[in-house]
């Protein structure tokens, strides 16, 4: 790896929990409705408090599991784990989503498009327009040159080129500035994944630690808390008085 670059995720105008493959009837739709969001969308949760963590990662690996489980894994008791849980989930702490093995969902092929330059003015709505599309899984603002990020499922890799003539001839405003193509996610929301989409193992929800970055964050912190000394300042002076009036640092002697 020779170089990286880092955007910010402005706005998440859909993602994957409210992908459908609409294999529903309307009836099952509605017996299912009651348990929706109002308004069809999630609200922002709050973040994770410490205290909620532990339960949390026991959950991310297989949220099907009992309460009296969760309990034993935790030291909670099922009362606990269960007011916990719905608390959290009032609280729109947890987002729950049922995935399917893509390989038989019948849109294999997982595309990723990056916008070049959408005026900000129109990207709220176009991003509304765009995440109704029936192939988008993500839509997602980000900070820099590209500022809009676009994840689409499709049948096949000769979807790709029609697709995006789809995209911009409905969206002239688009301008398609990157693609990626992944055949193999070897990872979605916390599990490991085979070549065909199905799950191998579960990566517990966690928050990053590592030791070493973070020994070295404070080392870095605590050089910049730290003023000069007066050793550092006297020689600073030394310097200024063996240069020349006038000179600039580069017009000095080198030293040996």
């Amino acid at each position: 790896m020779t170089s990286s670059r880092t955007q910010v995720s402005t706005a998440a105008h859909t993602e994957g929990s409210r992908w459908r493959l609409d294999r529903l009837t309307e009836d099952q739709r509605r017996r299912l409705a009651p348990a929706a969001t109002a308004g069809g969308r999630p609200q922002d949760g709050r973040l994770l408090q410490g205290s909620d963590l532990e339960l949390v990662q026991a959950l991310s690996e297989d949220p099907r599991q009992p309460a009296a489980r969760l309990a034993a894994r935790t030291g909670l008791s099922p009362t606990t784990v269960r007011r916990r849980l719905d608390r959290l989930d009032a609280e729109h702490a947890l987002v729950y989503r049922c995935e399917v093995a893509r390989a038989l969902s019948g849109r294999p092929a997982g595309l990723g498009v990056a916008v070049g330059a959408v005026p900000q003015s129109r990207a709220p709505h176009l991003a509304e327009r765009i995440s109704a599309l029936r192939e988008i899984r993500l839509c997602a603002s980000l900070s820099g040159p590209h500022n809009l990020l676009l994840a689409a499922w499709l049948r096949s890799v000769d979807d790709i080129a029609p697709f995006e003539s789809r995209l911009t001839e409905r969206f002239p405003e688009l301008a398609v500035a990157d693609r990626t193509l992944t055949l193999w996610s070897m990872k979605l929301g916390g599990h490991l994944l085979d070549p065909q989409g199905r799950h191998l193992r579960a990566v517990p929800l966690g928050r990053w630690h590592d030791p070493r970055s973070e020994a070295a964050e404070a080392a870095f912190l605590d050089r910049l808390r730290t003023p000069p000394g007066p050793a550092g300042h006297r020689r600073l002076d030394r310097r200024a008085l063996h240069r020349p009036t006038g000179a600039t640092p580069d017009e000095r002697s080198p030293s040996h």
